[in-house]
């Protein structure tokens, strides 16, 4: 504080007295300061009183001080350069010779506590001015837009994806600086899991943030007596699950950095519904997301659904590129590959002849749905003709052609139901 007010005292004084140059440069650029002298003189430079170096105009040796800035700086003729500048390097120049002075302000941006942020914390813009705490910047937003306070140091709180991107500090026309924020939140997706099967949970932060995780878990309201594990950060260890009971719930068993996953056992229908993860930070910011767990039946294999999104709907939709009325499933449905050969062969036996195409179709050619079982005549037959000497493979090979004639007659219900479509649009 003692170091700014001489600083400002002085540069009212030299700005009063018109023997000084003002400076504002960000840490790492050059400045340039002349004395004022002829090249040929005796030349000493000093730093808040300080000797930088002395040049012997004459015999032109050279001697450098004790200043921290005295092995980088150089003299070219009456010109001091000091390159790599820092905010020590801050301060009142004075070449004794003229009696000129600069006035060097280094400035800085960084973000309190750090570049990268966990979402819904708070953050502490700087534009640090050395030597000039009072001097008014302006701040621009992300998008461009000036920020409502003209303030060094402003503060943002609960942070959210806004404040994400480049903030400038504009501390005159030709100095601008930039710090880019980035707000990182918990990740997840909504899984879908059949009935009997093991379903990854996910949670995962998109990268690493500078806040240190010290804790967290996984918790469903619905599931009050699974145990779920809870993160835990250790000296030994690091960071990682802790649980005893492994009945319900899997996890990694070794140290973790940005992904919690957790895997959910043999799920049934009362383990569908909602799962939360947060995670902890070091200061006490909590980070929640939730994700829905939905649990279907495991395909029976008996038969295609009766809906509009049935396997063989799909295939006439891609066959005709149309999408089609609800069809009907066919029970012990064979190989879809072998339903889509046989419909473009229906489908191509359909449009052979544009009289067919055109030919009225009865309400009794069609009925809601096409044959999904053997008519009782069939049954009979089938029934009749199986011996009780007959041998398995026999008895296969029967039921396997009486399933070819059912596919016939669908083939043909097919072709009506097309032809009926088509004659519709």
């Amino acid at each position: 504080m003692a170091i700014c007010k001489i600083l400002f005292f002085l540069l009212a004084l030299c700005i009063w007295c018109g023997k000084c140059d003002v400076f504002y440069k960000q840490i790492g650029d050059e400045v340039s300061m002349k004395c004022g002298v002829d090249s040929n003189s005796n030349i000493e430079w000093k730093l808040n009183d300080v000797l930088v170096l002395t040049i012997d105009g004459r015999r032109g040796t050279r001697r450098r001080g004790l200043s921290h800035i005295a092995s980088k700086a150089s003299v070219s003729g009456d010109i001091l350069k000091v390159p790599r500048l820092e905010t020590r390097d801050s301060g009142n120049y004075f070449c004794r010779q003229s009696g000129k002075e600069h006035i060097v302000h280094v400035v800085s941006v960084f973000v309190k506590p750090g570049p990268v942020l966990v979402q819904s914390s708070d953050a502490e813009l700087h534009c640090d001015i050395t030597g000039d705490p009072n001097k008014e910047v302006q701040w621009l937003r992300p998008n461009g837009q000036k920020y409502n306070e003209n303030n060094q140091v402003i503060h943002l709180k609960s942070v959210t994806s806004n404040e994400a991107g480049q903030w400038t500090c504009l501390v005159k026309d030709d100095l601008k600086l930039s710090v880019t924020l980035t707000v990182v939140g918990l990740q997840t997706t909504a899984v879908n899991a059949s009935k009997g099967d093991d379903i990854e949970l996910s949670c995962s932060l998109p990268q690493s943030v500078f806040q240190r995780v010290v804790g967290g878990t996984w918790k469903a309201n619905h599931l009050p007596k699974v145990s779920f594990p809870t993160l835990t950060n250790t000296p030994n260890e690091g960071l990682h699950w802790s649980c005893e009971d492994l009945s319900k719930v899997n996890f990694t068993t070794g140290q973790l950095s940005t992904n919690f996953d957790v895997t959910l056992k043999n799920v049934q229908s009362s383990d569908e519904g909602t799962f939360v993860c947060t995670v902890e930070f070091e200061g006490g910011v909590r980070l929640s997301v939730e994700t829905t767990l939905r649990v279907v039946d495991k395909p029976s294999g008996g038969g295609l659904p009766c809906n509009p999104q049935s396997e063989i709907a799909k295939i006439v939709e891609e066959i005709l590129g149309i999408a089609i009325p609800s069809i009907c499933g066919i029970a012990d449905a064979p190989d879809p590959a072998l339903i889509k050969l046989e419909l473009k062969r229906c489908v191509d036996d359909a449009g052979a002849s544009p009289s067919d195409a055109s030919s009225p179709v009865s309400s009794q050619d069609l009925s809601s749905c096409p044959p999904d079982k053997p008519s009782p005549s069939q049954d009979t037959g089938f029934a009749e003709s199986v011996d009780p000497e007959d041998d398995i493979e026999s008895l296969e090979r029967k039921k396997l052609n009486l399933q070819i004639k059912l596919l016939e007659n669908q083939n043909e219900y097919y072709a009506l139901k097309l032809k009926k479509f088509k004659n519709s649009q």
